[in-house]
């Protein structure tokens, strides 16, 4: 009777686990196929023009000084050398400074073999991190989300780099 109570219970646990793993599985998909098409998902679109201003920079708000952006709007992220290249991060940080971003870190990643650029989401905040995945022209988001980063999100530089930083803020 215990092992077959164990092995019911085994069962539930599995298909619980099948079940979640396949809503994120989907939801990444989805973010995905935005990104590649160049649209945003309908749960997405609020939280993006939130984010972004028409060029694709990020949004400033109601400006209090002429030629100031409100801080607040802003989308913060931390650029990481995920290549190995000398002073990577700091190229594309300089680079997204430019368009509007608030670039608060820049260091190295885990390891140097990230073979494509990464964006991660890190508050939620899908549209902010689209809003990177975009001006980067990467393919790749993520969705780790890390309150105790205080970033909206994380990009991590691959070996793809030479060709994302010559498009950079380019339409």
């Amino acid at each position: 009777m215990g092992s077959a109570f164990r092995g019911l219970i085994t069962t539930a646990v599995l298909i619980g686990a099948g079940a979640f793993i396949g809503l994120f599985w989907e939801e990444w998909k989805v973010v995905r196929l935005a990104i590649l098409a160049g649209s945003v998902p309908a749960a997405t679109a609020e939280t993006v023009s939130e984010g972004t201003a028409e060029g694709g920079a990020a949004a400033t708000g109601s400006e209090v000084i002429p030629g100031r952006e409100n801080l607040t709007n802003r989308v913060k992220i931390e650029v990481l050398n995920g290549a190995g290249e000398r002073g990577l991060a700091r190229q594309f940080a300089d680079r997204l400074r430019l368009l509007g971003f608030d670039v608060v870190a820049t260091g190295n990643a885990d390891h140097f073999d990230h073979e494509v650029t990464h964006v991660l989401d890190r508050s939620g905040r899908l549209g902010a991190a689209l809003a990177v995945a975009r001006e980067l022209s990467a393919d790749s988001l993520a969705v780790a989300i890390d309150p105790e980063l205080f970033l909206d999100a994380s990009v991590v530089v691959g070996s793809d780099w030479s060709g994302l930083l010559g498009n950079l803020g380019k339409d």
